[in-house]
């Protein structure tokens, strides 16, 4: 009978919270499945009742389940006292754990769905028996009943399995330590209990001695002197103060309780206590009451100050197109390509997309199927894309492509590595000036001609400290100048040089940054801008970089360190340079959030590299593309979110504060209309147009978007 009752509660109550949830926020199937969860509860808990009166039968025949035969002495008082306290501490333990799950369940989004509401009842409802189980216990102590040290020390058993779990799954020496505390605790208070068991005379009585009060008979009591007659043989005596006489059967048996109305009112209290105590924290926490002074909850409200920047009233989708990135050709690219056409690259392909309307212009694909994109120019200069590509998933990046995104032709492919050639450059990367493709091998820049392909000049290659070459981290291209990085890959040496792109002559080495801490052989160094000049130094395998500006002849760390929130880490975007300032947005843990986490953008100065602004959007999942330029002295972005999609935002330089502007919003009639934009990859401005590609459904969709104020 037992095992059917474990399972109707096990099943019964994530069931009809979940069912119950559903129904009330999805539709009214929702309720029958709550109904049929009720249904099982009811069973489990009337099963279970039915299960405490043979229970309570047999613990009549226990002496321990007894008021001990020396509650009169103080000790034995003393104890059980004790023991009360000590099972108190469960109480609040289970109450309150059930009670910290129910509260961080808004945090972690378990009421937004109803799977997630019926895991964190099923979860709350554990510490909540818990409690429920250690304050029966109370009672009994405070009549000086042992059994219940004995169920207390089977209570904090729990607690001792859960700390071995800790100990030896714990990812890290903090939750090791935890769990070895928790354990610590749990086994003395199950000692503590133990001890008190005895001292209430609830231990067996020991053989060959002894005093009176410690389980044998005294002087004047029943049988001293006289050998205890076997147990199981004799008739019973009469409990003190009872009726003269032996009990014909026995102690008499507790009446059974009735199980059937009163087991019917608990089921109905427990679905109460789930479903309207559940809703109602998942009521509060929608209406932000939780929240206090930093409200989590996603502000939508467009600024007043919106319409100055060019990024006020809410945007419609003028239309919307499938581009879904073939599985396997990841990592993808949108690219400004000119007035007129949007160009998205993944894998093998390049599409050119109609800025005005969304249809497909062209298609330019390796048919071969051997080539993988690795890097994209991020703009078309003179109507060419170029693209940088590998042999195989694995190769070296060493073949590069152009195409004229006005007509959708490919201009020329070149290969500029040589044969056995092992590696291309360090971190993949492709510039497109007025005239000329910029790119690299190995160990030096590569500079071509755009329309043509043909090769202008190779560096040449940069020595380190043992005369062995190189090898090329990465560049950038502003002007007449090319800015190279380099490492040598063993002890996270580092170097820079300034190139003219005309003649590929070596105009200037600029001696590079030091880390902070120790470099490693993976430390990269990447140029960011050219002028000025900022670069960043860290080890690619994470996100936590250091970027500096070069001030005269010294560098200057900008104080990243100092952006809040919980781990920081550098957001998909390098940055940007504009006005003296380097703008960027990182990636921070907010576990208030629904997600976890959110999206700070900071700007630094390059003179002094302090923290000039920063500002926490609170905006679950937040993704933050920087938009190209400035407008009335402000940087604009999309920002998206997990739950309102996507909306436009202006960064004024000079600190006024994040602006908020308006939603993007699409009508679920246009053809090829995304399920939801909350979930960016990329976004660029074209013409009169901005264009976003959200992964929910692999789609581009472009809203109205001028490109002045």
């Amino acid at each position: 009978m037992s095992k059917p009752s474990v399972l109707g509660v096990m099943l019964g109550a994530p069931l009809t919270a979940g069912g119950a949830h559903y129904g009330a926020v999805q539709g009214p199937a929702g309720f029958v499945a709550a109904l049929v969860g009720a249904v099982l509860l009811t069973a489990g808990v009337l099963g279970y009742r039915r299960v405490l009166v043979l229970r309570r039968r047999l613990r009549s025949l226990m002496p321990a389940a007894q008021r001990s035969p020396v509650a009169h002495l103080p000790s034995a008082r003393r104890a059980a006292t004790l023991a009360a306290y000590v099972n108190g501490v469960l109480v609040l333990l289970g109450l309150g754990g059930a009670g910290w799950l129910l509260y961080m369940g808004a945090s972690w989004g378990a009421y937004d769905n109803s799977f997630g509401f019926a895991a964190l009842v099923m979860g709350a409802l554990l510490p909540f028996a818990l409690g429920l189980a250690a304050a029966s216990t109370v009672p009994e102590l405070l009549r000086v009943v042992p059994a219940g040290a004995r169920m207390g020390q089977a209570l904090y058993g729990v607690f001792v399995c859960v700390a071995s779990l800790m100990i030896a799954k714990g990812d890290g020496l903090l939750p090791r330590l935890v769990g070895a505390v928790i354990a610590v605790l749990a086994l003395g208070a199950i000692a503590l209990l133990g001890r008190c068991f005895r001292v209430m005379g609830g231990a067996a009585p020991r053989q060959g001695g002894g005093s009176p009060g410690a389980g044998q008979p005294g002087p004047g009591q029943p049988g001293f002197g006289q050998p205890a007659p076997a147990p199981g043989f004799g008739p019973p005596t009469s409990p003190p103060g009872g009726p003269h006489g032996p009990a014909p059967y026995g102690p008499p048996a507790p009446p059974a309780p009735r199980a059937g109305r009163g087991g019917l009112v608990l089921v109905l209290v427990l679905v109460l206590v789930a479903v309207l105590g559940g809703g109602g924290l998942y009521a509060v926490k929608e209406a932000g009451l939780l929240d206090g002074d930093d409200s989590t909850t996603t502000d939508v409200a467009e600024s007043p100050q919106a319409p100055a920047y060019g990024v006020g009233g809410e945007r419609r989708a003028r239309w919307a197109t499938g581009a879904p990135a073939p599985e396997g050709t990841a990592p993808e690219y949108l690219v400004g390509g000119d007035e007129d056409v949007v160009v998205h690259v993944t894998g093998t392909l390049v599409t050119g997309y109609d800025v005005a309307t969304g249809k497909k212009l062209w298609d330019v694909e390796d048919r071969s199927g051997d080539f993988r994109t690795c890097a994209v120019s991020p703009t078309a200069v003179d109507h060419v894309v170029a693209v940088l590509m590998r042999r195989g998933d694995q190769g070296p990046c060493g073949f590069l492509v152009a195409v004229d995104v006005r007509r959708g032709k490919q201009l020329w492919s070149k290969g500029i590595l040589g044969e056995g050639s092992g590696a291309g450059m360090g971190t993949a990367t492709v510039r497109v000036t007025a005239n000329s493709v910029v790119s690299g091998t190995q160990t030096a820049p590569v500079v071509l001609d755009a329309r043509s392909g043909d090769v202008r000049w190779t560096g040449a290659d940069q020595p380190d400290e043992d005369g062995e070459a190189r090898s090329l981290r990465g560049l950038e291209v502003a002007g007449n100048s090319l800015v190279a990085s380099y490492g040598d890959g063993l002890g996270g040496s580092t170097a820079l040089r300034r190139f003219d792109l005309r003649s590929g002559r070596v105009t200037a080495r600029p001696s590079p940054p030091k880390a902070p801490e120790t470099p490693t052989p993976k430390d990269v160094l990447s140029v960011l801008s050219v002028e000025p000049l900022v670069v960043s130094l860290g080890d690619d395998t994470n996100a936590d970089r250091f970027y500096f500006s070069r001030v005269g002849d010294a560098w200057k760390p900008l104080r990243t360190d100092a952006v809040e929130g919980v781990s920081a880490r550098s957001g998909p975007q390098e940055g940007m340079v504009t006005d003296g300032l380097f703008v960027k947005a990182f990636t921070t843990d907010d576990r208030s959030l629904d997600v976890g986490f959110d999206t700070v953008v900071a700007a630094f100065d390059l003179e002094s590299g302090a923290l000039r602004w920063q500002h926490a959007l609170h905006r679950d999942a937040g993704q933050v593309v920087l938009l190209p330029g400035t407008v009335g002295g402000a940087v604009r972005a999309v920002a998206s979110d997990h739950d309102t999609g996507d909306q436009l935002y202006a960064f004024p330089l000079e600190d006024g504060g994040p602006v908020r502007g308006g939603r993007l919003t699409v009508d679920a009639s246009l053809s090829g209309a995304p399920s939801g934009l909350n979930d960016l990859t990329g976004a660029v401005v074209q013409g009169e147009r901005l264009v976003v590609r959200s992964q929910v459904d692999g789609t581009l969709v472009a809203f109205p978007f001028p490109s002045k104020a």
